[in-house]
């Protein structure tokens, strides 16, 4: 045999170290490099079983690598610091070869068929990382040439698994500052709660393989909590994960605003598992819940489950999640301020529309006079309806208040009511105001706008002054009172609307047919239920309770309780002739609250009305104010064929001036009787002496 051919024991060594070097050297991942090296120590030293020890908590240790120890003996062998060979090897730092654990006396038994151990420390720097344990079931299995080699394999294992944690932390760190990262900008786009969280717990399933996750709000006024949103459960499980305060792990974080992590769910009493999401026989889930703070008080729980992994990535999940938890909060404070705006929005929408219906109730339109009651009967029948109204009357007397009142009391009172004044906006830019424009159609339309058709979808479009209307829009109205379609100006989609339409005028439609300037076939569409509202004049009768109804709601809106109108006051309203119908009548009330000093109304709080009334009925004079002025200031209208006739009464054709005459001396001696007794028609008909039905005809 040649010098060549003999290879001493201590290259043998220095091979294996070096084949153990450079085989643990391929590897950086901290649970591969640990079972690499058991495999070797194992291989090299002809060992039948083994494992590798860590310490993990002060005076614990934890198996995490094993070899034909069983496959529960992780969880079935608990070793502390100083007990058995293993834990005297912890302690101390020292190797330890026994070739006969029998009469070894810090042997303790895992398997019954060993014989020998070896147990060398993994030091790096004086740092104790843990133990590699070797056993044999022969009696003195290893040598010393073993030892040597498995305390310089233990050194060198200890450097390499120190630098594959350095490795693992940096990784770790990073894939934290890169989850961290993609959050945040997810926090800057996302505008809702349920988004931004869902889009959160996306990231953290991808990149932490967190499988489920949830946040937990209180209810400020039950103090119940509650899931309010959840990744990974089903409706059903998102409603049973209901809380008390102390209850279970999220009742606790709640209590003592400390976050809690359960490693295995199964071994954690605190869990109580309302949800029966989080329950699982084969894999060891770990639960992790953090408190979200709001100025120092728990809002919420923001909570995550997934398997468990190991104990340093736990508490790196943990820490991320505090982070992640004190990003969601501002998200919540957020949330819930506009929890709150909206349930005051909603709070004070219902008010304003228990408002609106109570304002536009038929017994606020006020009137009692015959031709006021039949159009609240009119306004009755029609309203439950979505038949066409058309409003017709002067100015001022209320044909707004006529149409709200049928849209509030109709099946569509809880969808919009839009009103539109044909008069007031300019022709080029009424239709695209009605149907709406595209971006470019005209100059100005710098976007796509809705018209006022498709913004009362399911409503009611209220056409004000429609006898304004120029004839070519007129057309356009009657092909969507026809086909229930409109077109935006510019555009070329065609719209399906759901529209009650109710139109109002003060013009004479028949007169502007005539004269070519209304359709006559868009006047009876739009005349399918004609409302007239009589002017003020003809309805006197109504100016006392109006006036009533006028000073005790504008006394109450400027804080002026008890305030009355004086006998003589309203003499001089119903006196006046109000062209301005019942808006007129408004403002002088208005003005006169305002204007009194005191407890009542006087005629001196009337300045608007002193000189524009007619004179007393009773005198003798001539003039226009008497009925003898009113008489004559008629005939000579009549038989000189003026158009200017007695106010409020067209003239007389041929043939017709005695009825019409004795219709004027009726009529002015009815507004006498009525002024004298306020309003009054019961005693208006005695002061006339007649029976108070004849009144009444009369006045319908």
């Amino acid at each position: 045999m040649t010098s060549e051919e003999i290879v001493s024991p201590l290259d043998t060594r220095l091979a294996i170290i070096q084949e153990i070097s450079l085989a643990m050297n391929s590897t950086l991942e901290p649970d591969k490099l640990i079972e690499l090296i058991l495999d070797l120590s194992i291989r090299y030293t002809g060992a039948t079983t083994g494992s590798l020890i860590l310490i993990t908590d002060p005076g614990h240790l934890s198996i995490v690598a094993s070899r034909g120890l069983g496959a529960n003996v992780k969880e079935e062998v608990q070793l502390r610091v100083g007990e058995g060979i293993t834990g005297w090897v912890a302690k101390h730092g020292s190797s330890v070869n026994a070739p006969d654990v029998s009469k070894d006396s810090r042997y303790v038994m895992v398997k019954e068929h060993i014989r020998s151990e070896l147990a060398v420390p993994m030091v790096l720097s004086d740092k104790l990382m843990g133990v590699i344990s070797v056993d044999s079931t022969k009696p003195a299995n290893f040598s010393d040439e073993d030892l040597q080699l498995l305390t310089i394999v233990g050194a060198q294992a200890a450097q390499i698994l120190e630098n594959a944690r350095t490795f693992s932390d940096l990784q770790l760190k990073a894939r934290q500052d890169e989850t961290l990262l993609e959050i945040s900008q997810v926090l800057g786009s996302a505008l809702h709660l349920d988004e931004l969280f869902e889009r959160t717990v996306e990231i953290l399933a991808r990149r932490c393989q967190m499988t489920r996750c949830f946040l937990v709000l209180a209810n400020p006024e039950t103090e119940e909590l509650a899931i309010e949103v959840a990744y990974g459960m089903t409706p059903e499980e998102i409603a049973r994960g209901r809380y008390q305060k102390g209850e279970g792990i999220i009742g606790t974080v709640f209590r003592t605003k400390q976050p809690y992590g359960a490693r295995d769910i199964r071994q954690d009493a605190a869990f109580v598992g309302k949800t029966g999401a989080f329950h699982s026989k084969d894999e060891r889930l770990s639960f992790l819940a953090i408190p979200i703070l709001l100025e120092n008080q728990v809002a919420g729980v923001f909570g995550a489950v997934k398997v468990f992994p190991g104990a340093e990535e736990f508490d790196e999940d943990m820490a991320l999640l505090q982070i992640v938890a004190s990003t969601l909060s501002q998200a919540v404070r957020i949330y819930r301020g506009v929890r709150r705006e909206k349930a005051k929005l909603l709070e004070e929408n219902q008010l304003l529309r228990e408002e609106l219906e109570t304002r536009y109730r038929f017994d606020n339109i006020v009137g009692s006079s015959s031709t006021m009651l039949r159009v609240f009967a009119t306004i009755s029948n029609v309203a439950p309806t979505r038949s066409t109204v058309l409003i017709r009357g002067e100015s001022g007397t209320g044909k707004e208040l006529i149409a709200h009142a049928i849209h509030f009391n109709s099946p569509r009172s809880s969808r919009p009511f839009v009103r539109v004044n044909c008069a007031a906006i300019p022709e080029h830019l009424l239709e695209a105001e009605l149907f709406g424009h595209v971006k470019g159609s005209f100059t100005g339309a710098l976007t796509d706008r809705k018209g006022k058709f498709v913004l009362a979808d399911g409503g009611t479009i209220f056409l004000d002054e429609i006898g304004d209307m120029s004839p070519l829009l007129q057309a356009k109205i009657l092909r969507v009172l026809q086909e229930r379609e409109v077109e935006a100006v510019g555009g070329e989609e065609i719209i399906k609307v759901d529209v009650r339409v109710l139109a109002a005028t003060h013009q004479d439609l028949e007169n502007l047919i005539e004269e070519k300037q209304f359709r006559e076939d868009l006047y009876y569409r739009l005349n399918v239920v004609p409302i007239e509202v009589p002017p003020l004049r003809e309805r006197l009768e109504d100016i006392r309770v109006l006036t009533e109804h006028f000073v005790e709601k504008l006394s109450q809106e400027n804080n002026i309780p008890d305030l009355k109108l004086s006998p003589e006051a309203l003499r001089t309203l119903l006196r006046h002739r109000w062209p301005g119908n019942v808006r007129e009548l408004e403002n002088a009330v208005e003005r006169a609250v305002v204007l009194c000093d005191g407890k009542e109304i006087q005629v001196a709080d009337l300045p608007g009305l002193r000189g524009a009334v007619r004179g007393d009925s009773t005198t003798s004079g001539g003039g226009p104010g008497s009925l003898r002025g009113a008489v004559r200031h008629f005939l000579e209208g009549s038989l000189e064929g003026s158009p200017a006739g007695s106010p409020g009464v067209p003239p007389a054709a041929d043939g017709k001036i005695w009825d019409a005459t004795l219709g004027v001396v009726e009529s002015e001696l009815i507004r006498f009787a009525l002024e004298r007794t306020g309003g009054v028609r019961l005693q208006a008909a005695d002061l006339l002496g007649i029976h108070r039905n004849t009144l009444r005809k009369k006045l319908s």
